[in-house]
Formats: C-alpha cells, sequence, structure tokens
C-alpha cells in the first residue's frame, strides 16, 4: 500500500472497505481509490467543499497541524482551503532540502475540524419527537389554529432555532399527531381515574357556539389517596338532541359509564335549569343548583331597581371607550395627576353581574379624572352629579362582599362546597349590618333588594338545609359546627349522619379483615394431612389468661362515636390554611373520619369548571378557525384540560 494510503489525513473523512473501494463519511458514498487517493480528494473538493490540493499531499503523522500561514519549511506545496464555499487561499511554501536541518516556529496546536463539524447531522427520531410534543402545546394549551405551522415567521424563528428541526404539516398535526396525543392523554385519565378516585363529585352544562353547534361538558372532581384535589374534564362531545330531562339524563349515563364512575358519584352541581336538575335527579344524584349561578341572579334582580342610575354610569364609561379623543384626554388627565399607568374605563357584560361592579368600582377609582376630562370635551356625556357620585361610592361597599362571595365560591383547585353555607350566612349577616349604616335611601333600597331576593329565592334557602353541603362543612376542619351554633336541631342531624357513615366504614373493614383471616386459617387447615401432636409451653395458660383480660372489643357505632368526639375537640385550623393537608397528616389519627373526608370533601357548588371549559371552547372554534370540526374540537378541548396531568 502506498504512503498517501497509510497516512494521507483524508482518511479522517473516509473509511477504508477494502484495498480497492472507501467510503465517504458524510454522504456513504463508496469510491474507488486503488493505487492512490487523488480520487477521493477530487470528491472531497467536489462534493463537499472542504478541501483542494494542488499538488503533493503533506505527510502529517500528528494529529493536529500547524497553522499553514506560519510553516516556513516543507516540500513545495501549495495547499487550499474550502471552508464553507470561500474562495480557496493559496498558501505558498519554500521548498528546502529534505535532509536539511528544519527549524519551525511551534505556534498554539489547532485541532484540525471533521468534516462533520461543517455539515449539519440529522436530527434524531427521538430529538424529533420531543421537539413535535412541544410543538403541540401550542395548540393544546395555547389553542392557536393549525394553520400558525405554515406562516413564514414562525418558519424562520423554529429554523433560526433548530435548522435541523423539520416542521410537522398542519395535516400532519390535524390527522397524526394531535390524535396521538389525545390517545395518550385519555389512557392516563382513565389509568388515574382507576387507581385514585373512590369517590367524585361532577359539575355539567351545554352550550352553543357561534356556529350554532351544541356541546356539553361533563367534569369530574375527586381527591385522591394522596390527599389531592383533582379535576378531569370527562367529555366536552358535540349535542345536537334536545334538552329534555330524559334525553340530558341518557347522554350523562351514558359518559359516566364509559369511564366506569357510574356508580362512584356522590354529588353534581349544574346551572338552575329545570330540565337538568330533573335529568340528575332521575340518575338519583344528590344535586345543586349552582351557588354561583343563584348569587348572580339575585345581585342582578337587586340592580335592576337602580338601572337609571347604572345606565348614566355606563354612557359615561361607553364614550370614553368608543371615542378616541375623549380616550386620549383621559389618560392625558391622569398623567398630569402623576399617574404612571393611567386606566381605562371598564365596560359590563349583561350576563355578570361582577362585571356592573368592577365598572362601578374603575369609575369610582377615576373620579377625579372623569370630573376634569368632562370640562373639557366640546361633546360631553351628562355627568354626575354630588349625591349621585356618593351613592356610586356606597353601592361599591354594599356589592363588594358580594363580589368576595363569588369569587370564592368560584375556584376549582380547592374544596367549595364546604364553603357554602358559611358564605350563606355570611352574607346574611353583613347585610344586617350594613342596614345599620347612614347610607342614603337609594343605597338602603338596594340593600333591602338583596335581602328580599336572598329570602325569596328556594335554591337560597335549600344550601343551609343540603345534608350533603352540611356534612362537607362539619369535615372542613376550618369550620366543622360553626355555622349551626345556634341550630341544634341541624347539628345534631348532620353529626349523626357522620357517625353513621363512619359506623359502616370501620364495620365494612373488619368484615374483609375477617374473611381475609378465614382464608388464611382455610388454607392453612387444607394444608395439614396429619394433626400435630400436642405440646406443653409455660405460657400457653399465660396467654390465655391475658386473652380472657382483654377488654370487650367496642362496637363499630362507638368507636365510630369516640372518633369523631376527638374530631371535634381539636382546634380550629386557619381559615387560609389547606384543610386536606390537615386531612392527610391526621389520618392516623382519624383512620376512618379521614376515609370519609376524603370521600366527602371532593364536592363543589358550583358550575364554573364547565363554563371555563366553554370558554376556551369559544377560543377553539374562533373565526381563524372556523373550520375546525367538532372532533377536533374535543379532542383540544379535552388536551387542554388534562394535559398537566
Amino acid at each position: 500500500m502506498s504512503q498517501d494510503k497509510r497516512t494521507s489525513n483524508i482518511w479522517q473523512h473516509f473509511t477504508k472497505i477494502d484495498s480497492n473501494f472507501a467510503t465517504c463519511d458524510v454522504c456513504k458514498r463508496k469510491l474507488s481509490y486503488k493505487t492512490s487517493v487523488t480520487n477521493l480528494k477530487k470528491h472531497l473538493h467536489k462534493a463537499h467543499s472542504l478541501y483542494s490540493f494542488t499538488t503533493k499531499e503533506v505527510s502529517n503523522n500528528d494529529s493536529t497541524i500547524d497553522d499553514p500561514m506560519s510553516m516556513a519549511s516543507t516540500s513545495g506545496v501549495n495547499i487550499s482551503t474550502g471552508l464553507d464555499n470561500q474562495r480557496n487561499i493559496p498558501v505558498e511554501v519554500e521548498a528546502q532540502d529534505r535532509n536539511s536541518s528544519i527549524s519551525i516556529p511551534n505556534p498554539c496546536k489547532r485541532k484540525q475540524l471533521a468534516i462533520t463539524n461543517y455539515v449539519p447531522k440529522k436530527m434524531s427520531v427521538d430529538t424529533q419527537k420531543k421537539l413535535d410534543h412541544s410543538l403541540l402545546k401550542l395548540f393544546t394549551k395555547d389553542l392557536q389554529p393549525f394553520s400558525v405551522v405554515d406562516d413564514p415567521g414562525f418558519k424562520e424563528f423554529v429554523h433560526l432555532l433548530n435548522p435541523t428541526y423539520k416542521i410537522p404539516n398542519r395535516h400532519s398535526i390535524s390527522k397524526v399527531l394531535i390524535p396521538a396525543e389525545y390517545e395518550k392523554c385519555m389512557n392516563a385519565m382513565k389509568l388515574l381515574i382507576d387507581n385514585e378516585l373512590e369517590t367524585g363529585c361532577i359539575t355539567t352544562d351545554c352550550w352553543t357556539s357561534r356556529n350554532t353547534e351544541g356541546f356539553m361538558a361533563i367534569t369530574i372532581h375527586f381527591i385522591d389517596l394522596n390527599f389531592v384535589l383533582r379535576s378531569v374534564l370527562l367529555s366536552c362531545h358535540p349535542y345536537s338532541e334536545s334538552h329534555t330531562s330524559e334525553n340530558l339524563s341518557k347522554e350523562i349515563k351514558n359518559v359516566l359509564k364509559v369511564w366506569g364512575v357510574d356508580k362512584k358519584i356522590v354529588f353534581a352541581v349544574s346551572d338552575n335549569a329545570y330540565n337538568i336538575k330533573n335529568a340528575l335527579s332521575t340518575l338519583q344524584l344528590k344535586n345543586l343548583g349552582c351557588f354561583a349561578h343563584t348569587l348572580n341572579l339575585i345581585v342582578q334582580s337587586a340592580l335592576k331597581q337602580e338601572s337609571s342610575l347604572i345606565d348614566k354610569v355606563k354612557a359615561i364609561s361607553t364614550h370614553f371607550r368608543k371615542s378616541t379623543t375623549a380616550h386620549h384626554k383621559l389618560m392625558t388627565y391622569q398623567t398630569n395627576l402623576g399617574e404612571k399607568q393611567p386606566k381605562k374605563m371598564l365596560q359590563d357584560v349583561s350576563t355578570r353581574w361582577n362585571s356592573t361592579f368592577y365598572m362601578l368600582q374603575r369609575f369610582v377609582d377615576l373620579e377625579l379624572a372623569i370630573r376634569g376630562t368632562i370640562g373639557l370635551l366640546d361633546k360631553a356625556p351628562d355627568s354626575l352629579n354630588s349625591e349621585e357620585w356618593l351613592t356610586i361610592k356606597e353601592f361599591c361597599k354594599v356589592l363588594s362582599p358580594f363580589e368576595e362571595a363569588t369569587r370564592a365560591i368560584s375556584g376549582e383547585q380547592y374544596m367549595t362546597a364546604s364553603l357554602t353555607i358559611v358564605i350563606v350566612q355570611g352574607l346574611q349577616n353583613v347585610c344586617e349590618l350594613m342596614k345599620k349604616c347612614n347610607y342614603s335611601q337609594r343605597t338602603n333600597g338596594l340593600i333591602n333588594n338583596l335581602v328580599t331576593g336572598m329570602n325569596d329565592r328556594q335554591s337560597w334557602g335549600n344550601i343551609e338545609k343540603s345534608n350533603t353541603l352540611g356534612k362537607c362543612t362539619f369535615l372542613d376542619p376550618r369550620f366543622k359546627n360553626v355555622p349551626y351554633v345556634s341550630n341544634d336541631s341541624m347539628l345534631n342531624t348532620i353529626k349523626n349522619d357522620i357517625i353513621d357513615s363512619t359506623s359502616q366504614l370501620i364495620s365494612l373493614t373488619r368484615s374483609e379483615v375477617t374473611t381475609t383471616s378465614n382464608i388464611e386459617l382455610s388454607t392453612s387447615l387444607g394444608s395439614t394431612s396429619q394433626p400435630k401432636e400436642k405440646t406443653f409451653s409455660i405460657w400457653e395458660t399465660i396467654d390465655t389468661q391475658v386473652t380472657h383480660m382483654q377488654p370487650v372489643e367496642r362496637t363499630s357505632k362507638s368507636r365510630a362515636i369516640i372518633e369523631v368526639q376527638r374530631y371535634m375537640e381539636e382546634a380550629l385550623v386557619p381559615r387560609n390554611s389547606n384543610p386536606l393537608i390537615w386531612w392527610k397528616e391526621q389520618k392516623h389519627n382519624f383512620p376512618f373520619l379521614s376515609i370519609l373526608a376524603r370521600r366527602m370533601l371532593c364536592c363543589l357548588s358550583s358550575s364554573v369548571p364547565c363554563e371555563r371549559v366553554f370558554s376556551k371552547a369559544g377560543l377553539v372554534l374562533s373565526d381563524r378557525r372556523c373550520r375546525l370540526n367538532s372532533k377536533k374540537a374535543q379532542m383540544l378541548l379535552f388536551l387542554n384540560q388534562n394535559g398537566n396531568y
């Protein structure tokens, strides 16, 4: 084999097959080299523009080479480089006698880069999958349209981040990646529910999209074995049937059966419509009308009596939002007052009473700026007089506790059922206190309307009578029997129900232990072929005496009474603490009551979780993605709600 074959650094980029052929490490092409490596050099130069050798190869046995610009002597060689398609730069090297003594400076050695440093490596399958999974969050979490992958700006941005990443087209995302992710998430949710759910609470609601397509949503809420409150969207699917009680009950039952939870639901929450409440009753599910919806109806009814003043505020807010001149002057006026971040006027939404409260609150906050700006406008809306300004301020004070209650009851990441009775009593008490304040006649009228609405609405009165809500409140270590201090009859009823439920748990546990012991004993006797020979021990008689001296085992009922009584003797925990953490820490002190708490405290008192799903549905079925079919929308909503698990 020639010297070229053995020592040329051309072999850094080729792999020898045999004495006549080699494979290019870059493109895997098979090339012939026979007696010299010239053919290989030409391939590198033409195919990859890496090296160009115009004369003899420089022998180099080291893995590093000196800087060619600083080489002083070697055989007459003209070397040029062609990295990144740059023009070749010839380097003239003076030829000297090979046998003469050569003194060459020893500059910093530079490691020769392989050709793979200049050719992008193909992305591995695992990396591609990871990036695809991350890309999907753009559609499942942020609810962006699939067409975003076709946007030039997005393509340019991704290419700058990673030129080797091949962006899936929108059809691949829609027909392959999203369905695969949906199946994966569906299996994960089923596994979670099968392993962790003992009892659950469902919320349900119906909605119509802008395309007049009906949807039904069902969410389930439960506390897992580690005392963590979980929420899962079971389904948000197209529903085109008429909303009769019979049809709704069948649809809900089918969804619950698919998930295998139809026998595990202890409570259900919906809006206050008769058809859905009747459907839940048909399924023999304890149910409650959405407390947030009830509260909304009460406050809206009370505010209608003061519509003239509120409409006047709304007209001013609308003028400042629609008129660019008025808006600009309002912002400038606030800046001149020293506001670093000027505020805009707010507009209310007819279906949400708290949006009216936020509009009034912002109106009061900007009183000085509004009064000053209206005086500067050529065409100004009718302004409020001093008495009306005072009334609006009083309205905000009166409505503030109701806004606080709405916000508290609309949570999904914490228990709300145990708060409901406490909030009802709190609102009634605060209204009685406000009646004693020296408010204007109009404000007192608003307070009276709120009290009348609470007293007259049946769904409001049913809250304090709800046995399920009462037990949830009792099992909340922040409240226990506080709401029933003046109602001994209701307290005794709830306490006895808790004792009975705990007693059943104890009996069931004992029955399971006895069954297991009998099976073990039967197995042991069956495996004994001959009776054992009688043996004597000094401990036998003593053990017998100790057994007879043991106290009689308590009944399940008596043990339940003791456990509940010990729970009542524990001090109340702070209101802002997490009661589930308390139960997790105390589960060994209250082994059966903690199980009951885990099964009951999953209950909610509002259907807000379903409303939030429909808010997301409105984003999914937007103008930019109006052609998205309902099946894909169902998948996206499911992934959006459950993707964090």
